[in-house]
C-alpha cells in the first residue's frame, strides 16, 4: 500500500511507476485505485472506464470483468468505479476482504493507492489488508511533524512500514557529482 501524510506528495506516480518496474520483472502486478475521495490514478489510466472496486465489491463474480488489462505486458489495473458517497462505509464495513483474498490468489503483486493517511481514516483502515506500507515524502514540503503523524497512525495499524520515498528531491550538480560513485 502507498500512502502519505497529504495530498500532493506523489502516491499515484509513485506507485504506478513502482508497478511497472515489477512487471517489467516477470511479475504478474494489480495496481489498484482505492483513493475513493480522489480517485487519481483511475483519472489517468481510464478515465472512461465506469467499472471497477466499487463493482466488484458488489458482486465478487464480477471481479475478473472490472480488472483492466494494460499495455504494459504483466501489468493490470483495478480502477476505483462508481464512487460511493460515505466512502469510509465502504472501507470499514469488511467487504473488502473476501476481494483482496481472492486478488491476492491472481497476482504476485498488487500495489495500492490510497488517500493521505493524515486526511482521512479510510488509508488506515486499508492497511489492515496488505503486507505492508509505503510512505511517500515530498521534499521541501511535507513537515516533519506531519511524517510523524502520519507514522504514528500507519504503526497503530499493526502492519509494517516496508519503505520510504523522497519525492521530488532537487540536486545541485555538485551533489550529482559528488555523489555519483555512490
Amino acid at each position: 500500500m502507498f500512502t502519505s501524510a497529504n495530498k500532493g506528495e506523489g502516491k499515484t506516480f509513485c506507485v504506478s511507476n513502482i508497478a511497472k518496474e515489477y512487471a517489467k520483472q516477470g511479475k504478474k502486478v494489480l495496481l489498484v485505485d482505492l483513493d475513493l475521495h480522489r480517485p487519481r490514478l483511475s483519472q489517468t489510466i481510464a478515465p472512461m472506464e465506469q467499472g471497477g472496486l466499487m463493482n466488484a465489491v458488489r458482486d465478487m463474480s464480477s471481479v475478473d470483468n472490472q480488472i483492466l488489462t494494460l499495455k504494459e505486458e504483466n501489468l493490470f489495473f483495478l480502477p476505483a468505479g462508481p464512487l460511493p458517497s460515505n466512502p469510509l462505509e465502504i472501507v470499514s464495513s469488511g467487504s473488502l476482504l473476501p476481494l483482496f483474498d481472492k486478488l491476492k490468489k491472481m497476482f504476485d503483486l498488487i500495489f495500492i493507492d490510497t488517500p493521505p493517511v493524515r486526511i482521512v481514516s479510510d488509508a488506515r483502515m486499508i492497511a489492515t489488508l496488505c503486507d505492508g506500507v509505503v510512505l511517500i515524502v515530498r521534499s521541501g514540503v511535507t513537515k516533519l511533524n506531519e511524517v510523524e503523524e502520519a507514522k504514528t497512525h500507519i504503526e497503530n495499524t499493526g502492519v509494517p512500514i516496508i519503505g520510504g520515498i523522497l519525492n521530488g528531491q532537487s540536486y545541485t550538480r555538485k551533489e550529482k557529482d559528488t555523489h555519483a560513485y555512490y
